[in-house]
């Protein structure tokens, strides 16, 4: 598995602007790996949001001070916390065979920070 950090970041989004139709909207897995594209983008004269939108996932603290600032997918880490307990406390104390896979939704957000995205959308 690729190591999801600022370095894999900027290797990945390298890679796509060398690409003949490079992308002009990118989404990262982690806000991590859209801190190093966002870096690339900058020393490749890529400019978010006019050339390349750009967005990650987590809400890291360093995605409100980057230049510019980073959009994101705000998720809910205490009820990702709730959850997990749960599932374990299941697993371990509820039956002692194998639980079927079960796909968990908890709330998420998303922070629009327009530097990096274009316009910010408008609350619902």
């Amino acid at each position: 598995m690729a190591d999801l950090h600022r370095a894999e970041g900027a290797r990945a989004l390298r890679e796509l602007l060398r690409l003949p139709g490079p992308p002009d909207v990118v989404f990262c897995l982690s806000d991590e790996l859209a801190l190093g594209a966002l870096r690339v983008a900058a020393e490749q004269g890529v400019r978010a949001p006019d050339d390349l939108a750009l967005m990650g996932f987590d809400d890291i603290e360093d995605g409100r001070f980057a230049a510019p600032s980073l959009t994101t997918i705000a998720p809910d880490r205490e009820q990702i916390a709730e959850r997990a307990v749960r599932c374990l406390t299941e697993r371990v104390f509820g039956r002692l065979e194998a639980l079927p896979g079960r796909r968990i939704v908890v709330p998420h957000r998303v922070r629009g920070r327009g530097e990096s995205t274009g316009a910010a959308p408008a609350p619902v």
